[in-house]
């Protein structure tokens, strides 16, 4: 456990809101960008309370993706981000996603209990950080976790319903990207060289080939390695939202984190700065 490292950016105060919404001056596309995972607000309370410290605790955080995306109104897409970290709560899984060894008292009677996030200990509120990373010292109430949901699940997705509307309104199909970044342990199982990014479209069911070629042709461009759906094929967001047929295309792009930066310190290096540049490229098509 690491006692010594304070946690960058950690807030002082709880943000007035749990998510940045950003609209496009001039909206050329509709096209929307989410990072359900950049958040790095840990509540003081939430940090006293829990087993790991430090780096550790920030483990799971998808750090960096907000700036190497980069939103701004500049950029001619919507885009979204959760504030609060995913070991708070996480934006990316079902409300329902609860888990009974966390959770005190009963579930409600819909709750996926028994879903495979869930069974491993990430949850909507995660149990876990890691497979051998407990997250808490006690079991939460439900109260706590209806909190949290109300506080940060559900603001999060009725944004990102609202700027899809929006972005339909200027033309169909409406791309979703959805962000991520991935441990580079996640790719251990692999054969041949590891990915740096890793496109998920649920193996075909969230969006067209069209996307995914799109998306990859300027990646691999810019000298990067694609894979497509393994290890991670998509999660709730893009499981949720995307629906060719109903004319929203959504994929998902996870980042192996060893090219930006140290996966032990979480210290940016100089591929922070490359990626930056190569996703303003992505962008830039995807507008065009």
């Amino acid at each position: 456990m690491d006692e010594a490292v304070p946690i960058p950016w950690h807030l002082v105060h709880t943000p007035d809101k749990a998510v940045d919404v950003v609209r496009p001056h001039a909206a050329a596309a509709p096209v929307v960008f989410s990072l359900p995972h950049s958040g790095r607000y840990y509540p003081d309370s939430f940090v006293a309370e829990a087993r790991q410290k430090g780096s550790a605790l920030r483990s799971s955080e998808d750090a960096y993706v907000d700036d190497m995306v980069g939103l701004s109104p500049d950029l001619g897409v919507y885009g979204l981000a959760c504030r609060y970290a995913r070991a708070f709560c996480d934006v990316n899984r079902s409300p329902l996603e609860l888990d009974a060894r966390l959770i005190r008292g009963e579930l409600p009677k819909a709750a996926l209990a028994l879903s495979a996030r869930v069974k491993a200990g990430f949850g909507v509120i995660a149990r876990r950080l890691s497979a051998d990373q407990e997250i808490y010292r006690s079991p939460l109430d439900m109260a706590e976790v209806n909190r949290r949901l109300d506080m940060i699940h559900g603001p999060y997705h009725e944004a990102l319903q609202d700027l899809l509307i929006e972005a339909g309104r200027l033309a169909r199909p409406v791309v979703l990207i959805d962000w991520h970044s991935m441990p580079s342990s996640a790719l251990a199982s692999l054969t041949g060289p590891r990915p740096d990014i890793v496109l998920g479209n649920r193996h075909g069911d969230s969006c067209g080939d069209w996307l995914v070629r799109k998306v990859r042709t300027v990646l691999e461009g810019a000298g990067l390695r694609v894979g497509l759906n393994k290890p991670f094929a998509g999660g709730y967001i893009v499981e949720r939202y995307g629906r060719p047929q109903a004319g929203v295309e959504a994929l998902q792009i996870e980042i192996n984190r060893t090219i930006y930066m140290d996966e032990a310190t979480l210290e940016p290096h100089g591929g922070l700065d490359r990626l930056r540049g190569v996703f303003r490229s992505l962008t830039r098509s995807l507008v065009e």
